[in-house]
Formats: C-alpha cells, sequence, structure tokens
C-alpha cells in the first residue's frame, strides 16, 4: 500500500504556550513523509485523522483532527520510548462510503504491520469500517464504545453516526465476540434496546457503576481489540464541544483512567477519539482535553509489556481452581504476578476451543464466595 495516495499531511502546529519542541511529543514524533518507507511493527503507534462528518448532524467534527493536534503535539513527550508516527488526514473523498472503504483499507493494513493505531475523527460510525479492518486480521473481535448513548435503530435503517451499531449487533459472535458499551446514561437510552443487547449477552456498563468501579471496567479494556469513544460521554462542565451536551457523564479524571487502560493492554489494536463538535468549543476547552485522553492513551502504550500477556506465556502465572455452583465445573483463576492481572479460563469442550478471558480480583473472591462472573456465563453462552 501508498501511503502517500491517501493523505494529506497535517498543518497543525503546537500550541505555542505548551512545552518547547524538546520536551513535547511533537519533538518526538516521526515526521517522516508517508512516500518514504516507513518503520512500522508492533512497537509502532500510528496516528491519523479522519475529517468525516457527511453522516451526521456534527458537521463542525471535520475540523476536530487539526483542532486536537494543537494540543496533543504540546504536551509532554518525555515517556516516548517507541516509534510513533503521524500519517495527516485522509484525503477528502466524493462521498463517505469511499472514506470509510479508506478507514478500513488503511487501519487493515496497519494493523497487518502489527501496529497499534489512533484514529482522530471526525464521526462515530467510522468504528464500522474500523472493525472490518481490525477483522481482516483474526477471527474474533472485541469491540469497547464509551458512549453516553447507544447509536442504535434510531433512522429507519440508514447508516449514520446515531445508528452505526445497527451493524455490529447483526454480526455473529463468531466475528464479533465481545461488543461492550461503557458510560452509557440509561435517562438516554431507549430501554427496548438494552433488552435487545442483553438477550445478545452484550455488556453494558451504565455511568454511575462505571463511576463507582473503574478497576471493574479495566478487564473489558484490557481485552478489547478497539476502543470507540465519544467525546459526548462526558460531562458540560468538562467538555462543553459535544453536539448534544449534558450535565452529567464523566468527568476527564475519569475519561483519561479509562484512555490508559486501554493504552497498557497489548490486545488494543485502534483508540478512535469521535464526535468532537469544535463549533460548540470556541475556547477549545474539549479539543485540550481530547489531546489529553489521547496523550494519556500514548503514554501507557510506551509503557505496555507485550511479552507478558497470559495468553501469550506461562511466565510468572498462577492457576486457581474453584469449585462452582454449577454441577461438575471448576473455575480457573490465573493471576499473572508479573503484570497484577487476573483472568479466567473456560475449558476446551466437544463444542468449543479454551477461551481466556480478563477479569478482575473481585471477580476472583466473589468466585470463592460461591458467585459465577457474568463474563465467564456470557462468554460461555457465545461459546455454545
Amino acid at each position: 500500500m501508498n501511503l502517500a495516495h491517501y493523505f494529506d499531511p497535517s498543518e497543525a502546529l503546537p500550541n505555542p504556550l505548551g512545552l518547547s519542541k524538546d520536551a513535547s511529543l511533537f519533538g518526538k514524533l516521526n515526521k517522516t513523509s508517508v512516500t518514504e518507507n516507513l518503520t512500522i511493527d508492533n512497537n509502532t503507534l500510528v496516528i491519523f485523522g479522519v475529517t468525516e462528518s457527511r453522516n451526521s448532524n456534527n458537521h463542525s467534527a471535520t475540523n476536530a483532527p487539526e483542532s486536537v493536534r494543537k494540543y496533543l503535539y504540546a504536551l509532554s513527550g518525555s515517556s516516548i520510548k517507541k516509534n510513533l508516527i503521524d500519517l495527516g488526514n485522509l484525503k477528502q473523498t466524493a462521498n463517505p462510503a469511499d472514506t470509510y472503504m479508506a478507514v478500513r483499507d488503511v487501519t487493515a493494513f496497519l494493523a497487518s504491520k502489527g501496529a497499534t493505531v489512533i484514529i482522530i475523527g471526525g464521526t462515530q460510525e467510522i468504528t464500522w469500517p474500523i472493525y472490518q479492518a481490525v477483522l481482516e486480521n483474526q477471527q474474533q473481535v472485541n469491540l469497547s464504545i464509551a458512549d453516553y448513548n447507544i447509536d442504535l435503530g434510531n433512522n429507519d435503517g440508514d447508516f449514520s453516526s446515531t445508528c452505526f451499531v445497527d451493524k455490529l449487533i447483526a454480526e455473529g459472535s463468531d466475528k464479533l465476540f465481545n461488543l461492550n458499551f461503557i458510560g452509557y446514561q440509561g435517562y438516554l437510552v431507549n430501554s427496548q434496546h438494552i433488552k435487545l443487547l442483553q438477550s445478545k449477552s452484550h455488556e453494558l456498563y451504565r455511568l454511575g457503576y462505571v463511576r463507582s468501579s473503574m478497576a471493574e471496567v479495566e478487564p473489558t479494556l484490557r481485552d478489547s481489540d478497539i476502543l470507540s469513544f465519544d467525546m459526548g460521554c462526558i460531562k458540560q462542565s468538562d467538555s462543553p464541544g459535544s453536539i448534544y451536551p449534558s450535565p452529567n457523564g464523566f468527568y476527564s479524571e475519569e475519561v483519561c483512567q479509562l484512555s490508559r487502560y486501554a493504552g497498557l493492554s497489548p490486545r488494543v489494536k485502534v483508540f478512535g477519539v469521535f464526535e468532537l463538535s469544535t463549533i460548540n468549543d470556541p475556547s477549545g476547552h474539549s479539543s485540550h482535553l481530547a489531546a489529553q485522553i489521547i496523550w494519556h492513551f500514548v503514554d501507557a502504550f510506551n509503557q505496555r509489556r507485550n511479552g507478558l500477556n497470559t495468553t501469550t506465556s506461562s511466565e510468572g502465572i498462577k492457576r486457581f481452581y474453584i469449585n462452582s455452583p454449577i454441577p461438575g465445573v471448576d473455575l480457573i483463576f490465573l493471576h499473572n504476578t508479573l503484570t497484577d492481572t487476573w483472568w479466567i479460563e473456560i475449558p476446551e469442550s466437544e463444542k468449543h476451543a479454551a477461551h481466556i478471558l480478563a477479569c478482575s480480583y473481585n471477580d476472583y473472591k466473589r468466585a470463592s464466595s460461591g458467585d459465577v462472573p457474568d463474563r465467564w456465563l456470557h462468554a460461555l453462552k457465545k461459546l455454545t
């Protein structure tokens, strides 16, 4: 793939009130032209912008990639040890369908090289071609969406930023194994949509639960291949730049923590930040926050310990077997003592191969008291 055919270089410059070039992320950025041969491998983090907003009401999201970059470039680069590349912005296309195809092709190419990708949107229906791209490189995908709403069934079958989830839930668990919704606000969501998603054993984490149990959501992000982040899930006082600002939502520190969880996971291959409304952000407050959210992902990515994943290494792994209330079934927990992470195993059967899920220490403690973790039950239902 010749990436030069797909991208226009970014013209953004660091905010002059930020750090100097030597100390900033901008100074660590690989500015090699996309027309030259780039070194892309599993220690490479690639950033690119997507200015697509034609299938939404948030048309000013077109300006978000450049608006975010000027703040991102001015943040600290002291932790960056791995290759960081900014390809620029995808070229404008004749129609949204062409943009989606370009997103899919570029993301699939980068994923095939082992790179981790940050996409600055643009609007959130771009999540669909991102999912298609990741699926080209592996058999099953786990997808997490952080949003105040569930973008499902709002436009009578049309494809847009308010109904792209329709396509996702039509995928079978043999392709989309886990679909997780993080931070939705119950009073903004159709109860029938919640029942539909629960019937398919998808995971739904309401805002109040996530805020009170951040550590319980960490395994969900650790087990995700994609995190799609809607800036509208942040409360208006912390981030006014939303098409539908709400007095409730995440605090800025909380979304940075979620981003950090995703960045630390060796499994997360794509992190997308979407739905920033620049017209509602005249002071740049939300653009600055979006930059800080991305910075926490970048910082965590540079601390990843790829060789210590439970599924790829037995180093430092302790196994615990617990009798469950289900006759003849033991719950098998794994503790990675080197990363202090917990996992739960579904043993191989005649119907399915062995499957390992990220879980929390609290899952282990509850299982020890006789409870079966919901993660385990949902996964077993999908496997059988």
